[in-house]
């Protein structure tokens, strides 16, 4: 609500400003709008740090001309008048009109740093419902130093989609991700899923079982799909630590 009242009040302002500049008989009404709308352009496009440098030059570069103006050719005191209304209505345009830029990006950075609390928050992603990366990764800490305490063993295991046809990896990813939660033991395992690999962390298990559980994955996956060819490739290995998993992790990415 704070917000929306300062970019409310900022935007009249401008468009106050404008309304003035334009309406208004004044010294150099044509030159100063031409500047007045360069302006805009200028202070959108260039690097925010920048922009108040931009704006203040300007407005001295203005001025100044004004007072030289009026000093070397302007004999009436009236006109001067109008030189100092004329700078006025420019300088109030151009700091509301930087207000106004620098309240949209504080608007777009706090939209940005809800976005990413938002997402370091949530648990699930996707149409079904498997872990975020975030919340792979919380858990996976908590898991593995279990599984060190207890001296049980841990793996690792990457599928990626080795398919080149774009339009049907995101529904064969949903199919896998599907596959892999009906698969993995709910209470004990862990999955992700990121661009177009999932990767699971399975707890308190060998070599054996994890061999066991991709086969009963590929009967799964057979089931969903329907293919002749496998449409994924897997890498699996022993994890002990977040450490060596944080490694396995990099090489998958």
């Amino acid at each position: 609500m704070k917000n929306n009242l300062k970019l409310g009040v900022l935007i009249l302002m401008v468009l106050g400003f404008g309304w003035a500049m334009f309406s208004l008989v004044l010294p150099f009404s044509t030159e100063m709008l031409l500047v007045a709308g360069l302006s805009i352009l200028f202070m959108t496009l260039i690097h925010e740090r920048y922009v108040f440098l931009y704006g203040i030059s300007v407005i001295l570069s203005y001025g100044i001309f004004l007072t030289i103006f009026a000093f070397f050719f302007t004999q009436r005191p009236d006109l001067e008048m109008m030189y100092i209304y004329s700078h006025l209505l420019f300088t109030g345009f151009i700091l509301s009109f930087w207000l106004l830029l620098n309240q949209m990006k504080q608007i777009g950075y706090e939209a940005s740093e809800l976005r990413r609390q938002v997402q370091l928050l949530q648990k699930y992603h996707g149409e079904t419902d498997i872990l975020t990366v975030n919340e792979f990764t919380e858990q996976a800490q908590w898991l593995l130093k279990t599984t060190e305490r207890r001296q049980e063993e841990a793996w690792f295991v990457e599928i990626t989609i080795n398919t080149k046809n774009k339009r049907t990896q995101q529904n064969i990813k949903e199919s896998l991700e599907r596959a892999t939660l009906s698969t993995i033991r709910q209470k004990f395992d862990l999955a992700t899923s990121t661009g177009q690999s999932i990767y699971l962390l399975l707890k308190d298990i060998d070599e054996e079982g994890v061999r066991l559980m991709l086969e009963r994955y590929r009967d799964k996956v057979k089931q969903e799909l329907n293919l002749l060819d496998s449409p994924y490739e897997i890498r699996k290995e022993q994890v002990s630590n977040i450490n060596e998993l944080s490694r396995a992790l990099g090489r998958a990415v």
